[in-house]
C-alpha cells in the first residue's frame, strides 16, 4: 500500500471512486455507495431515497408512478369520492346567502334586475317580461333570489339536508351542474305559466326539488327505504299547491328535471374498462340528459316570449 508523502493517508483510499472501482451507487446521488435496490425498477438506491413498501423498498419515482395508477374511489353513480363533503352545498347556501343581503342593502332596483318579472324596459306597454325580450340571464340569477326571511332559512335548510346525500353521490362537478340544470328547468317551467303582468318568481326551490328527484331515484336504485323521501315530497307538493302566492309550476318543473336526471346517473352503464371521461357511460348518458332539458327549456322560453311579444304588440294596437 502506497502513502501520501506527508504519510497522513494511504493514497488508494484518498482517489478510490466508486463508480470506477464498479461499485454499485444511489442513481440519483452519485457519490453513495449501496447495495439497496428498488423491488420495482431495480434501481440502486440509498437510504435516503427508499420508500417503505408492501414488498421492500421503492425508488421516489416508482411510488409517483403508481400513485398515477392507482384508480381513484367512485361512488356507485361514478362520482368521485373527497374526503371533506358538502363543500359545494355549503358555497351555494353561501352565495344565496350573499345575494339576500345585496337584496336588502341594495334596494328593489337590484332583485328588478335579476328575477323573471322584474322591469326590463325594451318594450314601454310591457315591461314586467324580462326574459322574453332577452334577458335569459334571469333564468339563473332568479334561483339566488328570495323574497323573506323565512323563504331563504326554509330553502337554505331544505338544500342543507337534501344536497349533502346527492353531493356525496354525484361529486362536486356534477352536482353542481344538477343543480344548475335543475333550477334553469324550474325557471322555464314558470316563465312559461306566466302572463304579461305576472308574478315575482324567486327562489332556489325549484333547484332544490329537482336534487329532491334525483335523491329519491338513487335512494330506489340503491333499494334504500324509499318511504321518508315520498312523504317528503307529496308534503312539500301538498303545501306548494295550497298556501297561495307560491310557484308551484317552479316546483314541478324542478322535480321534473331531478328525476330526468336521476335515472341517467342510476340507470347508465358501467364502463369496466378505465376509459377517457368523454367516453365513459355515466358521464356521457347524464350529461346527454342534461342537454335534453336545456334544449327543452330554450325551445319554452322562446315559444312563450313568442306569445308574450305577440300579445303585446296586439295590445298595443288595439289600444
Amino acid at each position: 500500500m502506497t502513502t501520501s508523502p506527508d504519510g497522513a493517508a494511504p493514497m488508494g483510499d484518498a482517489v478510490r471512486d466508486p463508480r470506477s472501482a464498479g461499485v454499485p451507487t444511489c442513481y440519483r446521488h452519485r457519490d453513495r455507495e449501496t447495495y439497496l435496490r428498488c423491488h420495482r425498477c431495480e434501481r440502486s438506491i440509498c437510504t435516503d431515497c427508499m420508500v417503505s413498501a408492501a414488498v421492500g423498498y421503492q425508488c421516489p419515482e416508482c411510488v409517483r408512478g403508481g400513485a398515477k395508477t392507482v384508480r381513484q374511489p367512485r361512488t356507485s353513480v361514478g362520482g368521485r369520492v373527497h374526503a371533506r363533503q358538502g363543500v359545494v352545498t355549503i358555497a351555494l347556501i353561501a352565495v344565496n346567502v350573499v345575494m339576500y343581503g345585496l337584496q336588502h342593502l341594495a334596494g328593489a332596483a337590484f332583485s328588478a334586475r335579476l328575477d323573471l318579472t322584474a322591469i326590463s324596459g325594451a318594450i314601454p306597454s310591457d315591461s314586467h317580461i324580462g326574459v322574453a325580450n332577452g334577458e335569459w340571464y334571469r333564468l339563473v340569477t332568479a334561483m339566488f333570489l328570495h323574497l323573506s326571511p323565512a323563504h331563504i332559512a326554509m330553502n337554505m335548510l331544505s338544500l342543507w339536508w337534501i344536497g349533502l346525500p346527492v353531493e356525496a353521490r354525484l361529486g362536486r362537478l356534477r352536482y353542481l351542474l344538477t343543480y344548475l340544470v335543475c333550477g334553469i328547468g324550474a325557471s322555464a317551467v314558470s316563465f312559461a305559466f306566466m302572463g304579461r303582468y305576472s308574478y315575482y318568481s324567486e327562489g332556489a326551490s325549484g333547484a332544490i326539488f329537482g336534487l329532491l328527484g334525483v335523491l329519491a331515484v338513487l335512494a330506489y336504485r340503491e333499494r334504500l327505504n324509499m318511504q321518508p323521501i315520498i312523504v317528503v315530497i307529496v308534503l312539500n307538493l301538498a303545501f306548494s299547491f295550497a298556501v297561495p302566492g307560491i310557484d308551484w309550476h317552479d316546483h314541478l318543473g324542478g322535480l321534473a328535471g331531478g328525476l330526468i336526471l336521476g335515472f341517467a346517473f342510476a340507470f347508465a352503464p358501467r364502463s369496466r374498462d378505465r376509459v377517457p371521461w368523454y367516453r365513459n357511460p355515466q358521464n356521457l348518458v347524464p350529461l346527454a340528459a342534461g342537454a335534453a332539458i336545456l334544449l327543452a327549456s330554450a325551445l319554452t322560453v322562446v315559444i312563450h316570449s313568442n306569445t308574450l311579444l305577440q300579445s303585446g304588440a296586439a295590445g298595443a294596437l288595439l289600444g
